[in-house]
């Protein structure tokens, strides 16, 4: 199902970069139009978002700004709420999706170059902006039912 967002953003965006350890999805991904980024060991598994972001970055060009990085496991998050955080990062550092209450969600995270080079807590992000993303973030089975049941709708 992780390829519901990149084929979103394929919609949106001039250039998609897709970041991963696995072959195969990077494959998926460049024959839609995607551009890899093949992610080290040290990038996966339970680590915060920000060296993954850092990581890319550093491999794309260097005229790039920023990034509008779109987590693939919430294949929920609207068009609408991509473009609301588009807009909002033009006058903004850090814009992130938050759940109802107020909670970091990051569906969806739009981040400069600059912030991003100079994070330093990694596990406390400090947006200027936030926007509320009801999505569902796939991590069980049955995460995973509920959200197809949305994309096939």
């Amino acid at each position: 199902m992780f390829m519901v967002n990149v084929k979103k953003c394929l919609e949106i965006f001039d250039l998609v970069y897709v970041s991963s350890d696995s072959l195969e999805i990077l494959k998926w991904t460049s024959n839609i139009g995607a551009i890899p980024i093949l992610r080290g060991e040290e990038l996966c598994g339970d680590i915060p978002n920000i060296p993954v972001y850092q990581h890319a970055l550093g491999i794309m060009p260097k005229d790039i700004k920023g990034i509008i990085a779109v987590q693939v496991n919430s294949p929920t998050v609207s068009r609408e709420t991509i473009m609301e955080i588009i807009n909002l990062m033009q006058n903004n550092e850090e814009v992130i999706t938050v759940h109802e209450d107020g909670k970091i969600y990051g569906s969806v995270w739009g981040i400069s170059r600059s912030r991003l080079n100079k994070y330093s807590d990694f596990y406390h992000p400090n947006p200027e902006k936030t926007v509320v993303d009801n999505s569902i973030d796939i991590h069980t089975i049955e995460d995973y039912n509920k959200a197809l049941v949305c994309v096939k709708s």
